[in-house]
């Protein structure tokens, strides 16, 4: 059965690979013309919203995958740690966050905001989002109480721990959406992530799960054909949600959800910088900043590293997070 389990795996990415190349070669006249009607004066710029590939790559990867992993052992459907049920809530809680990203995107292009939803907005439609999901993961039970901590062991929250995963979550969200717009560089440090999250989902007994990971992990393989510098499609904002509700939402659902924090290691770097900007400035009453520019692609950029090049820096703290990652299953 493990053998064929590894094989759902197999189909699953294979499937999202081909999948999603299938929805750019379609997809990307599409949005296209959409993008130049909405915004004919941006001609030159590549679409956005090709995280749309993404997500149906994936659900599509996702559904055939599972089916393949039900098929080989049966009793994966009945299981008493409601693996189908985790597997649901972790892929919607990603749809969810994506469709957030989706209503960004079209404030950005149909009211010609740069900056897409007001934050307010964008701030409750994500906490809703992450809402719904822990009351999904709740009321199945499947609602870790606690986190581990390396040296530590399992840490309790208790009563806290909803309250904090939700601001994990939103956190998540809003750090990965201050790299919208790095293209190549966000797809490439999520795939690695999910191989590391794959691969600790091995070692901690999640085995059968792991088809989400790896359909996403060949849809973002995939997706970086399109996507590589110089970029013919973006993720966007939908793009980029979708990848932090998985990051997100996915270790959440099968009780570790510190596993988030070393996977996301680059989305981290880049949100934190941004929030310590703010503090400081709003701290010194507007005169003091504590670095020229934020994030962290852009203070890469003031300083003359290319997008190549930033790509290849992203990579390598993506692999520290994944070493990380597997130290801390490993170890488990």
């Amino acid at each position: 059965s493990i053998i064929m389990i590894r094989f759902a795996l197999v189909v699953a990415s294979t499937l999202g690979f081909f999948l999603t190349a299938a929805l750019g070669n379609l997809m990307t006249p599409l949005l296209r013309a959409f993008h130049d009607r909405q915004q004919p004066q941006k001609e030159a710029e590549p679409p956005t919203m090709g995280g749309l590939c993404l997500m149906t790559g994936t659900m599509a990867a996702v559904g055939v995958g599972w089916t393949a992993a039900c098929v080989a052992q049966p009793e994966l459907l009945g299981s008493e740690n409601l693996l189908t049920t985790r597997l649901l809530i972790a892929l919607f809680g990603a749809l969810c966050f994506g469709g957030v990203g989706l209503a960004d995107d079209l404030a950005r292009l149909r009211h010609r905001s740069p900056l897409g939803l007001r934050r307010p907005v964008r701030l409750g439609l994500e906490a809703a989002s992450g809402a719904l999901v822990l009351a999904l993961l709740g009321l199945n039970d499947c609602l870790p109480d606690g986190l581990a901590v390396p040296g530590l062991g399992y840490c309790t929250l208790g009563p806290l721990a909803p309250a904090v995963w939700l601001v994990l979550l939103v956190a998540l969200a809003e750090s990965v959406r201050t790299a919208d717009g790095m293209d190549g560089t966000v797809c490439g440090c999520a795939f690695i992530a999910m191989l590391g999250l794959m691969t600790a989902m091995t070692l901690l007994g999640w085995f059968p799960l792991g088809v989400l990971p790896a359909a996403l992990a060949g849809a973002l393989m995939a997706f970086l054909l399109w996507n590589f510098y110089p970029a013919k499609l973006r993720p966007g904002a939908v793009g980029c949600q979708f990848l932090a509700g998985a990051l997100g939402c996915v270790p959440l659902s099968i009780g570790w959800p510190g596993l988030t924090l070393p996977l996301a290691l680059p989305y981290w770097l880049e949100g934190g910088m941004v929030a310590l900007q703010i503090v400081v400035w709003k701290a010194s009453g507007g005169r003091r900043q504590l670095f020229g520019t934020a994030p962290l692609h852009r203070w890469l950029e003031k300083r003359g590293f290319d997008p190549v090049n930033i790509f290849y820096i992203f990579g390598v703290l993506a692999l520290l997070g994944l070493a990380l990652t597997l130290q801390a299953a490993r170890a488990s």
